[in-house]
């Protein structure tokens, strides 16, 4: 697709199929072959509940699978198209998933009686800042923030 004609702004463009899909394959990497990582970003490592099992494996890779397909289509299918509403409809489907994982991040602090960011290491704060940085960059783009706003001329009649 040609950039000169799109209606995606550059810095849209390069985080969503550039920065946006290295994120996800490091999920990719954590969760097939570093799962004690990704059970580490909430639990400490002496915590019962960071000892990876056939459970959390199972899931993991599921999560993986899932990571996977929106590498594929953020490399993809984001830059096969110039069609806004395929980009926003997409970029809602993920931020949906951004908001899962603050979700379950919420959960598993909860569940530590560590919500207040004065308990968090670095690993919490390590999740919430690119959490947040993701998810504020898909807020601005959903909202049109930095795009060309496009005036309809009244018809004098």
């Amino acid at each position: 697709m040609s950039r000169s004609t799109s209606p995606i702004p550059a810095f849209y463009y390069h985080f969503f199929t550039t920065l946006d899909p290295l994120i996800s394959l490091s999920a990719i990497y954590m969760n097939f072959f570093s799962p004690e990582t990704i059970l580490g970003s909430a639990f400490a490592p002496s915590s019962p509940w960071c000892t990876v099992t056939p459970s959390h494996t199972m899931l993991m890779h599921q999560a993986g699978g899932a990571f996977a397909m929106f590498a594929f289509l953020m490399v993809f299918m984001l830059r096969a198209t110039n069609d806004l509403k395929v980009w926003k409809y997409f970029e809602a489907g993920v931020l949906m998933t951004d908001g899962a994982a603050f979700w379950s991040l919420g959960n598993a602090l909860a569940s530590q009686r560590r919500l207040g960011v004065g308990e968090w290491r670095g690993e919490e704060w390590g999740t919430v800042v690119i959490l947040v940085v993701v998810s504020v960059v898909r807020i601005a783009f959903l909202m049109g923030l930095g795009m060309e706003q496009r005036r309809v001329a009244k018809k004098i009649e």
